[in-house]
């Protein structure tokens, strides 16, 4: 006879299965979106092979999704003094931590996102030494550009920091960032990832900067803004719009929609459009890039305003946020961008999964002191979210 266990919520578990089975099935349950039965499966896993560096990176990893990442901290900690070649363990750790606001431990185990999944081989490799806190008086450093649009535009406000060492900056990033950065202070030269750059002192990797700077949640400048929009297409913009008559709000309700963490950071179309027709008396910007056709439609037929290729890059984005009163976005790159613009940003965060650099049990962000973060209660709730902006809203003043 096989012996069964209820663990938690989730299903029974045959005390036969090995670790690998148990890790498994607690992988299938955290896919789809059950995070309490996953965790069940790894602690099982642990009572069978207590040795098993995976159920403990496992376990670790999904108390921080859930919020907890000063609980993940011993379980990931374990899997790497039981395998320390264990990177994803590595960088779970440097993530846990980032999140708990323990930046002094996070930087420099972030490092490890260099040998993590997407990330892996792509580290550049140059002839000039890494920058790593010598000297930059009269030097020139490359700055390199990585991951996401919103990382560049959050971590750019660092590049001032070098400057005033002395360098004379060069920034390398995707060929659509380099109108919105033309201006940028610090800033002497863009290079785009499909130039190569020759003459250089030092280079580094843009998120790598603030773990030589040994930035932390205390030192962390606090400033109203670091971008500025282009007055032109500021202008421009201005005109398109019209005269305004009506608070103005401009919206995103999804990152990049091929992207596993999106299902949990996007809100779903539906919700956005219930909180537009619940507040017809405000004038609806939309601000996302890859709307559909469909979803342009309906959201016309309820009164938005959409430009349907008039954005052609973050230099457009940005001269529209300008027009804007307050920007309504998930955790995506508009959100970086109206947040370094200086402009009212209401970030809706989701409750899985969260991304480190949002923190936790605040409705204010260190890295953008105009934004203010409404937060899922718990998994999949946005109509709590879009409650509160609904009677934020009603209170807002310009």
């Amino acid at each position: 006879m096989v012996t069964k266990y209820f663990l938690g919520p989730g299903p029974y578990v045959n005390t036969a299965m090995t670790a690998d089975e148990l890790i498994a099935h607690g992988n299938t349950h955290r896919e789809q979106n059950n995070p309490d039965s996953a965790l069940a499966c790894y602690v099982q896993a642990m009572a069978v092979d207590r040795n098993c560096a995976a159920a403990f990176n496992n376990y670790g990893n999904v108390l921080r999704e859930v919020g907890e990442p000063n609980g993940a901290v011993a379980f990931l900690q374990r899997a790497i003094q039981l395998d320390p070649d264990n990177i994803t363990a590595r960088f779970n750790l440097a993530v846990a931590w980032l999140l708990a606001g323990d930046y002094t431990n996070g930087w420099p185990q972030y490092e490890y996102r260099w040998q993590y999944e997407h990330l892996a081989g792509l580290l550049p490799s140059h002839a000039q030494p890494r920058w790593t806190g010598q000297d930059l008086a009269d030097k020139i450093i490359l700055v390199q550009g990585e991951q996401g649009h919103g990382d560049n535009i959050q971590f750019v406000r660092f590049i001032k920091d070098l400057a005033q060492r002395g360098a004379q900056v060069w920034l390398q990033v995707d060929h659509s960032l380099i109108p919105l950065l033309q201006n940028c202070t610090g800033i002497a030269r863009l290079i785009s990832y499909q130039e190569t750059a020759h003459g250089f002192d030092y280079w580094v990797p843009i998120m790598s900067i603030p773990a030589v700077l040994g930035t932390t949640l205390e030192n962390l400048e606090h400033t109203q803004f670091y971008l500025a929009a282009d007055p032109a297409l500021a202008q421009n913009w201005q005109r398109t719009l019209g005269l305004k008559r009506r608070l103005r709000v401009g919206f995103c309700w999804s990152g990049r929609r091929d992207s596993w963490i999106n299902q949990h950071k996007a809100m779903p179309f539906t919700e956005i459009l219930r909180l537009i027709q619940r507040n017809p008396s405000y004038e609806w910007i939309n601000l996302q890039v890859d709307c559909t056709e469909e979803e342009n439609t309906v959201l016309t037929a309820s009164g938005v305003a959409s430009y349907p290729g008039s954005i052609r890059n973050f230099a457009d984005s940005a001269a529209l946020i300008h027009n804007c009163d307050v920007v309504l976005s998930v955790d995506t790159a508009v959100a970086h961008l109206s947040g370094a613009l200086g402009r009212p940003t209401w970030v809706m965060l989701n409750w899985f999964a969260l991304d480190w650099r949002w923190l936790l049990n605040r409705d204010s962000s260190p890295w953008y002191s105009t934004a203010r973060l409404f937060r899922q209660p718990q998994m999949a709730d946005w109509a709590t979210v879009t409650n509160r902006i609904h009677e934020y809203l009603a209170w807002f003043k310009i």
